[in-house]
């Protein structure tokens, strides 16, 4: 039967080589940046944009399963009426 793996020794040079490409491509992109007031204002836009909306849609679907939780407990004898009226509370609170 053929051996049909490839020379590691000449891939690990390849990978090294495009790594060190990668990296000099990034640090000279991230200093095109910094010499640049625009980008580095659109760039901070662009995150925080991104992180604002990425928190408004965790809080919503946190809020969303928190309420389905309480409603799905609310059927338990003892407390269930206290899960069910937090649950509504909740409802009210975000819905306003």
């Amino acid at each position: 039967m053929a051996d049909i793996r490839p020379d590691l020794g000449k891939t690990k040079v390849n990978y090294e080589q495009l790594g060190k490409s990668v990296e000099d491509a990034l640090i000279t992109d991230y200093i095109y940046v910094l010499h640049s007031t625009r980008r580095q204002i659109w760039s901070s836009f662009m995150r925080g944009l991104f992180a604002g909306l990425g928190g408004v849609v965790g809080a919503t679907l946190g809020v969303a399963l928190l309420v389905a939780l309480l409603q799905l407990f609310g059927g338990f004898p003892l407390i269930g009426h206290w899960f069910t009226r937090a649950g509504q509370t909740i409802e009210q609170r975000t819905s306003q």
